[in-house]
């Protein structure tokens, strides 16, 4: 039987390849990532690079034009949540788009980590657009031990 972290873990994993999914289907067939026919008021996904090291787990989002101020990242039951808002400026003449790519409003991004995360030295850095969130990974020798409560 599997443990409830890694059920956990792949069931937020098979959400996201589902939403990940319908939003390549609706880009493909409707131009764009998020008509509104498919959900209204959907939150915008930045783009987003998610690697490790062996020392840490390191995430990247690309926020232009974001005030850091308008971000929160909180780390709760092995999944980083990244939400924030990109302000839109309003215009100060009319006008008649021809193309509209950036996304404006709410954006949330939830993570799932493959592995365990030392919550004492968590980072985040914003600079030039990118917001960089660092999680170093609890690192065991084989030497230490860790007491495991029964419930």
């Amino acid at each position: 039987m599997a443990s409830p972290k890694t059920t956990r873990l792949d069931q937020w994993d098979l959400m996201s390849l589902v939403e990940d999914e319908f939003d390549l289907i609706f880009s493909n067939f409707f131009g764009s990532a998020y008509p509104s026919l498919y959900r209204k008021g959907l939150h915008w996904k930045p783009p987003t690079d998610f690697f490790e090291t062996e020392e840490e787990f390191v995430v990247i989002l690309e926020l232009p034009q974001v005030d850091v101020k308008d971000v929160s990242i909180t780390y709760q039951q092995g999944i980083l949540h990244i939400r924030g808002v990109r302000k839109a400026v309003p215009p100060s003449e009319r006008r008649r788009y021809h193309k509209m790519e950036i996304h404006y409003g709410p954006f949330e991004q939830r993570i799932p980590m493959p592995g365990d995360v030392n919550l004492d030295h968590l980072a985040a850095h914003y600079r030039d657009g990118f917001l960089e969130v660092r999680l170093p990974k609890i690192q065991l020798s084989l030497n230490d031990s860790i007491d495991i409560n029964v419930e």
